[in-house]
């Protein structure tokens, strides 16, 4: 994962410190315009919207993740942040796996998730045949 950058200057969202992190990260992310992996999960399901973006506009109020031709709005008002892993399953919930990254548990309870990780090609490759097995 990137470093982390913390400075004094860059708002925080309203709520607890731990949040100051993960907001530091995403405007780290927005200013080098990083390439993210995310995914997108509707509280009440019916949609998981996967993907690879920029944070193309990001304030305390919503983002923008620009994916290609496509741009997803989240609004981001009364959302709580939080940095570090998170657990994932294989479709065949056989394997799991940790993914660095930034929660953001939206005030309608849907779910986002970004991250600047990906599984190194030898990792895939591993992954790919245990999934055909």
């Amino acid at each position: 994962m990137s470093a982390l950058i913390v400075s004094e200057h860059l708002p925080e969202p309203a709520g607890a410190s731990p949040q100051g992190a993960a907001w530091q990260q995403l405007l780290h992310w927005q200013d080098s315009s990083q390439q993210l992996a995310f995914v997108y999960s509707r509280s009440q399901g019916g949609l998981i919207h996967t993907g690879q973006g920029t944070l193309d506009q990001l304030s305390l109020d919503a983002t923008t993740i620009e994916a290609g031709a496509s741009k997803l709005y989240i609004v981001l008002t009364g959302a709580s942040y939080e940095a570090g892993p998170q657990l994932f399953f294989t479709p065949n919930l056989l394997s799991r796996f940790h993914v660095n990254g930034v929660a953001v548990r939206l005030a309608n309870r849907d779910w986002l998730f970004l991250s600047d990780e990906s599984l190194p090609p030898l990792g895939m490759e591993t992954l790919i045949r245990r999934l055909e097995s």
